[in-house]
């Protein structure tokens, strides 16, 4: 699947210019994308269309840590929670950010412990977000998941 995420960062600049779920699914597998990666890609696009506000409080302070509740180690998992701050100790993304990928993971109906579906999917929630994805970014995730993922 991470392989339609990163055709989406590079056909469309963002989600407004992204296709409606009907196309969109037409132009993937057109493009030769497996059926269930169609699906998989098409309903977490939807969600991404789904407004979201986050409020984030006190987010000002260097020396808060940010608590994950039970239920979201469950779905998110140690590994990929490790990386959320690892990105905003480097200030690749910010703490508004971190929330809004948080909840977004959140509203999967099942957990998401692979490293590389994870990073695919918090590209994707930047690119929703119309959030500028650098190239340190995209390039240090792409680069760490390696050839295994890839297909």
């Amino acid at each position: 699947m991470f392989e339609v995420f990163l055709y989406l960062l590079e056909n469309y600049a963002g989600i407004d210019q992204c296709p409606e779920a009907p196309l969109l699914a037409r132009r993937l597998a057109s493009v030769g994308f497996e059926e269930h990666e169609v699906r998989s890609a098409v309903l977490w696009v939807e969600l991404l269309r789904m407004p979201l506000e986050v409020a984030v409080v006190g987010a000002q302070r260097n020396a808060s840590t940010r608590v994950y509740h039970e239920s979201e180690r469950a779905q998110l998992g140690d590994a990929n929670i490790d990386l959320l701050a690892q990105l905003e100790i480097n200030r690749s993304i910010d703490a508004a950010q971190r929330e809004v990928i948080i909840e977004r993971v959140m509203m999967l109906p099942h957990p998401v412990r692979d490293e590389g579906a994870f990073k695919a999917l918090l590209l994707t929630v930047l690119w929703a977000g119309e959030h500028e994805i650098d190239d340190v970014l995209l390039h240090g995730l792409i680069d760490q998941m390696g050839d295994e993922t890839l297909h």
